[in-house]
């Protein structure tokens, strides 16, 4: 049987575990011992309370949760505790409550099914309000997805439909506010106003028309027991909150002790409702652990201020533990990294202790242009992976998807084998493939006057003018306008694209509900026309970002929408330029790109679990490299403008940047390589701001 003061644990690792039985709020840095320090803290109680204590241990994944299961199940140190100990995430604790208070409750999981929902079990939600009946109508393919996708927001923002007052909303939008989460519903509000769905962009008349809303929606899915994974944790926390308020507590001996949170830092309102009535229903003590500098979930309504303040926000007093020793990074990696972080102002000051004597090659490629830093790039790849090294990984890490395209075209041409995960995959997208198509049709066009020679006329040129003509606006043309435009230029017979641009720019229907003395369509013709005689593959991709603004449509949640936030065109465009006028070859090396991609799980997945996950190379964005280790990591694009992104203008938002930063350089092991370049494309660029925080420039 392990003894405590003979424990495997460091000076300050053991006073947390010895620490009295209180509140507690533990400070660990990447690599300080974590987990570890956690089940030698159980174990303490465990022994403490005499075998009494029951212990619910929260972490933010699967594969988080099952590793600690694994630990506790593997017949060591903490074989003692194992039956003390539940292990979960908010999800499963929370459908746990779902399943117990409905019968037979039904989960939609896919995006498709969400949207499902929202057209048949939530339709008198939204129907009795004459915008949003109107907005459905209008646009059928877009607005159930931006309902469902609201409803989504606004649970895991912290709304209550159980107490729905004018005053509790405008509240909860003054609190959003100050935890700087306001902008997760801009999005949402933008695209209510584009629909038609609200008079003004004002929050009042937002909340007068969403907070109903979302009051029946929530009423229709409890009557029909249909709910979503956000619903896991929300329906599960007002199943909890009944419980409290009616006293109906636990008995004794199944009532929990301690909970422990993992990734604090992580959580957003919803799950800090969900944890804190947990609390209350077993009069538990609580163990928040996370680190504020590795707060790199905000956009999806984390907020660091909960690991900042817990006393303020959990209304409770915490004691603070922090640990200082790092056993996982090389020494320069961590001091490195310390450096910078120390710039921002909204933290908790830390001593960051390597205790590894080995250094980290950490080196600059940077190149005159964007290709020529992509080259460097490809090949460091050749040579890591011609090396061989057993089991050693390299990860390109981005701070947008879009920067990968180059990468993913280039490592399918030449067969070097790499994964990314599924979420990641631009190709995979509709928004892409159309992409594809309108280069499709270029090539044709470039292709047709030798064609013509022989009589051949393409079969569906129309329809892919029209397809193109799509794209010009932000939303699809409504059907009957799209249906008669296109019978419009169908019945000229056009042979040719030219020929079908002619037509289409005469036409005096209406467009997007009105008439404007073909003011509309001359543009379409303007755009489609520089499109079609675009002279080589990059002056295409050009005309393609002007003409497609139709590409900004939903693609995974709001500001990493990359075909809005940050469209692929700008590295597209630059890798493109070696391609000269070989439409074909780039066409079939963007093919074989689609064709070759591995597909993974998500953020929520185990490396170790799938045999994919050992290939050499791997592709992903620094928000999906958390909690990820590898022998190497390249950062791509460590110019100004994309880290921090140049959208990224107040402190609130620089620190958050900062923080991803921080995140991606602690997550080699042996390598850490950063690439700049003096130009992407025609814009000339500077090195990251961060660099020189880092001191990575000399």
């Amino acid at each position: 049987m392990p003894i405590i003061e003979n424990a495997p644990l460091d000076e300050i690792q053991r006073r947390f575990v010895t620490a009295n039985d209180t509140d507690i709020r533990l400070l660990a840095p990447a690599g300080s011992g974590k987990t570890h320090s956690l089940l030698w803290r159980c174990l303490h109680l465990h022994r403490q309370s005499r075998s009494a204590a029951r212990f619910l241990l929260v972490t933010f994944t699967r594969a988080a949760r099952d590793e600690l299961r694994a630990r506790l199940n593997s017949g060591g140190d903490f074989a003692e505790i194992a039956t003390s100990a539940d292990v979960v995430t908010l999800n499963g604790y929370g459908w746990r409550a779902v399943r117990d208070t409905f019968s037979s409750p039904k989960l939609s999981v896919s995006a498709f099914e969400r949207q499902t929902l929202v057209n048949g079990t939530l339709a008198s939600a939204w129907n009795e309000d004459e915008r949003l009946r109107e907005a459905m109508r209008a646009y059928p393919f877009k607005a159930p997805g931006v309902l469902a996708s609201l409803l989504e927001t606004m649970k895991a923002l912290g709304f209550d439909h159980e107490t729905p007052s004018s005053r509790q909303a405008n509240d909860r939008i003054d609190a959003l506010e100050d935890l700087g989460l306001i902008g997760l519903l801009e999005e949402p509000k933008e695209k209510l106003l584009e629909f038609g769905a609200l008079a003004n962009g004002r929050w009042e008349t937002f909340l007068a028309t969403v907070v109903p809303f979302f009051v029946k929606a929530c009423e229709a899915q409890r009557r029909a027991a249909a709910f979503t994974l956000e619903d896991q944790k929300y329906f599960g926390w007002l199943a909890l909150r009944n419980l409290v308020r009616d006293q109906r507590l636990p008995a004794p001996e199944a009532r929990l002790t301690h909970i422990l949170v993992d990734e604090f830092q992580d959580i957003n309102p919803l799950d800090l409702e969900l944890i804190l009535t947990i609390a209350a229903l077993n009069d538990a003590k609580l163990t928040i652990v996370g680190d504020d500098d590795q707060a790199i979930f905000e956009w999806r309504g984390a907020a660091p201020d909960f690991i900042l303040d817990p006393n303020e926000q959990l209304a409770r007093p915490f004691e603070t533990h922090i640990l200082e020793m790092n056993y996982r990074c090389p020494r320069n990696i961590v001091m490195k990294s310390a450096e910078l972080i120390a710039h921002n102002k909204r933290r908790e000051k830390k001593k960051m202790t390597p205790v590894s004597e080995v250094e980290a090659e950490i080196k600059r490629l940077h190149g005159e242009t964007f290709l020529h830093t992509t080259n460097a790039v490809v090949n460091e790849i050749r040579g890591f992976v011609a090396g061989g090294l057993a089991g050693q990984r390299m990860a390109l890490l981005s701070r947008k998807r879009a920067q990968l395209i180059p990468y993913q075209i280039m490592l399918a041409r030449e067969d070097i084998p790499f994964c990314a995960a599924e979420d990641l995959h631009l190709f995979l997208s509709d928004s892409f493939k159309r992409l594809l198509g309108a280069l499709k049709t270029r090539l044709t066009a470039q292709q047709l006057p030798a064609l013509a020679a022989i009589g051949f006329t393409p079969p569906n040129l129309v329809d892919e003018i029209m397809v193109l003509a799509d794209s010009v606006q932000r939303y699809p043309m409504r059907k009957a306008e799209r249906d008669a435009l296109a019978s419009f230029v169908r019945s000229a017979r056009p042979e040719t694209y030219d020929a079908a641009v002619d037509r289409l720019e005469v036409y005096d229907g209406s467009i997007r509900g009105e008439k404007d003395n073909g003011k509309t369509v001359k543009d379409f013709a303007l755009r489609l026309r520089r499109f079609l005689h675009a002279g080589d593959v990059r002056a295409a991709i050009a005309a393609l970002e002007e003409l497609y603004s139709g590409f900004r449509q939903d693609y995974g949640r709001g500001t990493e929408d990359i075909f809005l936030a940050d469209p692929p065109f700008f590295y597209l465009s630059a890798f493109a330029g070696t391609y000269g006028d070989d439409f074909k070859t780039f066409i079939a090396d963007l093919e074989k790109a689609m064709s070759t991609l591995v597909k993974l799980p998500g953020s929520d997945s185990d490396d170790r679990m799938d045999e994919q996950w050992k290939r050499p190379v791997h592709l992903m964005t620094a928000l999906r490299a958390k909690g990820r280790e590898f022998h190497t990591i390249v950062m791509l694009d460590a110019v100004d403008g994309i880290w921090p992104l140049r959208r990224a203008k107040t402190e609130r938002q620089i620190e958050g940047e900062r923080r991803l930063f921080y995140v991606a350089m602690t997550r080699a092991k042996a390598r850490l390589l950063v690439t700049t370049s003096g130009r992407i494309g025609d814009a000339p660029v500077q090195p990251s701001p961060f660099l020189q925080e880092a001191g990575l420039l000399s």
